[in-house]
């Protein structure tokens, strides 16, 4: 009878033991599966979060869209309705003692804006914060900015309404552009405005220059130039 007790107690000892076992291995399990669960239903809300700021972004976007297509439609229709009227004939806008230096000081405002686009061009933001910088781009950014420096004189003069302040400037302007493609010095603008060429242009401006000193040239008898106002709009020549 003592021997059945002990192999009873110690088969339901056995049987606890392998149920303790088997309920631990289960717990772990059971922990595991909840961890992954939770892993997944947190990464699920990083990505329903990151959707959301997609369709944000999209809807922003579609919202630009349809502004620069309403801004496009706008222009459009203001450019056709511009097209229908009829062309504005060409009056002289720069006059100086009835002389018409409209076209040649157009050509002048031309030649700043193609320099200014040069400058820009050769500038560090457009190069960028780690853009290597051109070995030429001290020297031509120098001779860009030379060219227009004496450019006060033109504006003094026709502000003046003077021909001989006038024409004075466009000589001194022509000397030194005449200099520029010369120069083979240290600096050496040459090089630098045959670098330009396409950019800068010097030939066009030159001889708007030259058209300006020819207009202005004193009459035969030596007569001076008398002042009057340097801009007349509308005015005819």
């Amino acid at each position: 009878m003592n021997i059945f007790l002990i192999l009873l107690m110690t088969v339901l000892a056995g049987w606890a033991i392998l149920a303790t076992v088997l309920a631990v291995a289960w717990a772990g399990r059971l922990r595991r599966t909840r961890q992954d669960h939770e892993d997944a239903q947190a990464l699920n809300a990083r990505y329903r979060a990151a959707v959301r700021r997609l369709e944000e972004h999209a809807a922003a976007s579609l919202a630009r869209f349809d502004a620069l297509h309403r801004e496009y439609l706008e222009l459009k229709r203001s450019s056709e309705a511009g097209g229908r009227e009829p062309a504005e004939p060409p009056l002289p806008l720069v006059v100086i003692d009835s002389l018409d230096l409209s076209g040649e000081i157009g050509s002048l405002f031309e030649h700043v804006a193609r320099v200014a686009v040069a400058v820009r061009t050769h500038s560090a933001y457009t190069r960028g914060h780690h853009g290597l910088e051109s070995p030429h781009a001290r020297y031509d950014l120098l001779w860009l900015a030379d060219c227009l420096h004496t450019f006060d004189r033109v504006g003094k003069a026709l502000a003046g309404g003077s021909q001989r302040a006038l024409a004075a400037a466009c000589e001194e302007l022509l000397s030194m552009y005449d200099a520029y493609l010369k120069d083979g010095s240290g600096y050496d603008s040459r090089a630098s405005f045959q670098r330009l060429a396409t950019q800068v242009p010097l030939g066009g401006v030159s001889d708007a220059m030259r058209a300006i000193v020819m207009k202005t040239a004193p009459a035969p008898d030596g007569a001076g130039s008398r002042p009057v106002p340097a801009v007349a709009a509308g005015a005819t020549a």
